[in-house]
């Protein structure tokens, strides 16, 4: 549920990123799990996870990120 798809809006480049407290982790889905490759630290960065979103704040910013809901084949 902290697992964050993002695609810039410059050139297109998808990146698949974890928010994890104080840290965002770059990695990829492997095998039904998340592997974080590179970790940076970020000061002040704080999650809290809820039943359809993740919210995501630094400092006095908040974002509200909606889940998308698996449909089972």
């Amino acid at each position: 549920m902290d697992l964050v798809a993002w695609t810039c809006p410059a050139c297109g480049n998808r990146d698949d990123l974890r928010v994890m407290p104080d840290a965002i982790g770059f990695g990829y889905p492997w095998r039904g799990r998340f592997s974080v490759q590179d970790r940076f630290q970020v000061p002040g960065l704080r999650r809290r996870r809820r039943d359809l979103r993740l919210d995501i704040s630094l400092n006095k910013d908040v974002w509200h990120v909606p889940t998308k809901l698996r449909q089972v084949a």
